[in-house]
């Protein structure tokens, strides 16, 4: 594929009268058709011609035809259908290799004016510095820009940003779905002494009624395995002086 760009002869919205001239027109229309479809001259329609062909808008030899992606474009433009036109250029220009490498030389400059990368487009094309090919140059920034892939920055064009909901950091498998291990416990340590658990309804004023409410004392034992007498001792010591005594 040639790395030449074969330049547009009219501006922008010349351009898109005649994509939507070819779009109306029977399949390999004339020019003399196409001209009264588009109120242009039949030889600035052929001017456009090879660019419209290398971005894939229309087809054919001598008698051109619109193609379907061109067809698209021209319904999306007609009924201001901005997401889906801008959608068709961007496929437009990806399908040559030329014209979508004018994207990455915007983004190894860091930016440009559009006046600046007219230029570069009028340069890298190898066409004569002419009006007609300045007003190409502009028309092919101009369609960079309707496909949305680049955007005009207080002045200065840039490569267009992807949408926030692209552009954020995406999760990592190991993060989302990996399971996270279990963090290690301490050993469990052996009960020395006993475990009590008293259940002790609040003091209220009993008198008057029938049914007296019983007071029910849960007592939950956690022998240490142990061949230490003492152990034992001293539990049922801690259990004599604390719920058996008069004070408990």
């Amino acid at each position: 594929m040639s790395d030449k760009i074969n330049l547009p002869s009219s501006s922008f919205d010349e351009l898109v009268k005649i994509i939507k001239g070819y779009s109306h027109a029977s399949k390999g229309a004339s020019l003399d058709s196409l001209a009264k479809l588009t109120g242009l001259n039949k030889f600035a329609i052929s001017g456009n011609n090879k660019f419209l062909s290398d971005i894939s808008v229309i087809q054919g030899g001598n008698s051109k035809s619109s193609t379907d992606l061109g067809t698209k474009l021209a319904r999306a433009i007609e009924h201001s259908q901005t997401g889906d036109a801008r959608s068709c250029w961007s496929q437009a220009v990806s399908s040559n290799e030329a014209v979508s490498s004018l994207v990455t030389a915007v983004r190894i400059k860091g930016g440009m004016s559009a006046e600046d990368l007219a230029s570069h487009v009028l340069y890298v094309s190898g066409q004569g510095n002419n009006g007609k090919n300045r007003t190409g140059s502009r028309t092919v920034v101009d369609v960079l820009l309707a496909a949305g892939l680049l955007e005009n920055k207080e002045g200065i064009l840039k490569v267009a940003t992807p949408s926030d909901g692209a552009s954020e950091k995406p999760i990592e498998a190991s993060e989302s779905l990996a399971p996270k291990e279990a963090e290690p416990r301490e050993p469990a340590q052996p009960i020395a002494v006993a475990e009590v658990e008293k259940s002790v309804p609040p003091t209220v004023n009993l008198s008057g009624l029938a049914n007296t409410p019983q007071i029910a004392i849960n007592i939950q034992l956690h022998l240490p395995e142990t061949d230490n007498a003492e152990v034992y001792e001293k539990l049922f010591k801690a259990l004599k002086d604390n719920l058996l005594s008069d004070n408990s």
